[in-house]
C-alpha cells in the first residue's frame, strides 16, 4: 500500500488514492496535487523499496483497528516546472524518505483493506 500511495501521489492519480485514503487524508493529498497542477509541475518519482517498517503503535479503538507504521524507504523524485526545469529533487540520486503513517480499518467490516488515516514526516 505504501508503494501504491506514494508512486499515485506522484502521478497525481486521484482514483487510486481515493480508494487507499481516509478521507480527510485524500483531501490534503488532493489540494497539494491542485496546487502542483495549477503551477504546472510534473513530478517524476522511482520507488526503489522500503528499508525498513517498523510498527509504532497498535490499537483498537471503539469498531475500528488502527496501526502505526515508521516506514524507511528509498525514492529518486524531481520536480519539474512548466518549461521542464528541475525546480526540486534529482532524477539520478536514491534519497531515504522516513515517513510515519497510520492505517485504519473497521473491524466489523468484510472489506480487508487498510486506509491510512494520517501521515507525518520524520526529519
Amino acid at each position: 500500500a505504501y508503494e501504491m500511495i506514494v508512486m499515485a501521489f506522484a502521478d497525481g492519480d486521484r482514483k487510486t488514492l481515493k480508494g487507499l485514503l481516509s478521507k480527510e487524508v485524500f483531501d490534503g493529498f488532493d489540494a497539494a496535487i491542485t496546487d502542483r497542477e495549477s503551477r504546472g509541475e510534473v513530478v517524476k518519482s522511482t520507488f526503489v523499496g522500503i528499508d525498513k517498517a517498523d510498527i509504532t503503535h497498535a490499537a483498537v479503538k471503539d469498531a475500528e483497528e488502527q496501526i502505526t507504521v515508521r516506514i524507511v524507504s528509498q525514492l529518486i523524485s524531481a520536480t519539474y516546472d512548466k518549461a521542464g526545469a528541475l525546480i526540486d529533487g534529482d532524477q539520478e540520486t536514491v534519497a531515504e524518505v522516513t515517513d510515519i503513517w497510520t492505517f485504519a480499518r473497521d473491524i466489523r467490516s468484510r472489506d480487508p483493506n487498510w486506509r491510512l488515516v494520517a501521515t507525518e514526516s520524520e526529519q
